[in-house]
């Protein structure tokens, strides 16, 4: 059985806390592969640069188990989450291939609240990854839809990188700081920031 993981984002830009849970995912569940999923320009994020730019960055830090799914991008229309999923489970789900969706505590806590939740909930697998904090088997406990589709949860510890994110970045580079910037993101994608003049 093939595993793939598909991570939602806006990756503006990608640090190093998006590929170390990419990696620890693949590594602590076996997944076959992880795709970055960046949302497209009409989601409605504050300083998000375009689709183009944030997509070319997730590029240049893929290999051969880490990927970039464009599923979200060039649309007229946003599309929900449910939507989303439809989309790549169309693409990559068959009898062979098991699918995981990577989201963060924060977004999971919120999962009984989201539009369509009860067939989120129950119809799809995902890898929620934790900082310090989160308590999550609480969240669970409280809420029956979640208590309900326990086995549909798998967890990871996010221990290196966790204080990380991409706002930090983007200050730094205001600041035309990308020395330091390096201790954040990958080299490539300073570089490439640098030369497009991105958050600038």
């Amino acid at each position: 059985m093939k595993k793939l993981g598909f991570f939602g984002g806006s990756f503006n830009p990608p640090t190093y806390a998006h590929i170390n849970i990419a990696k620890m995912s693949i590594e602590k569940f076996n997944l076959d592969a992880v795709y970055f999923v960046p949302v497209g320009n009409l989601y409605n994020k504050p300083s998000l640069i375009d689709e183009k730019y944030r997509y070319k960055m997730l590029q240049l830090v893929c290999g051969d188990k880490i990927k970039v799914e464009n599923v979200e991008l060039n649309r007229k229309e946003t599309l929900d989450t449910l939507q989303a999923f439809n989309l790549i489970e169309e693409k990559y789900k068959n009898d062979e291939t098991e699918i995981f969706y990577i989201m963060g505590a924060d977004n999971f806590e919120k999962l009984p609240n989201w539009k369509d939740s009860k067939k989120l909930v129950e119809d799809y697998q995902y890898i929620i990854f934790k900082r310090d904090g989160s308590n999550l088997e609480q969240c669970i406990e409280k809420n029956q839809i979640l208590k309900k589709n326990r086995q549909n949860f798998k967890f990871l510890d996010l221990q290196q990188y966790a204080d990380i994110s991409s706002g930090i970045i983007r200050e730094l580079i205001k600041k035309e700081d990308y020395e330091k910037c390096k201790e954040y993101t990958d080299a490539a994608i300073v570089q490439y920031i640098k030369e497009n003049k991105l958050y600038l």
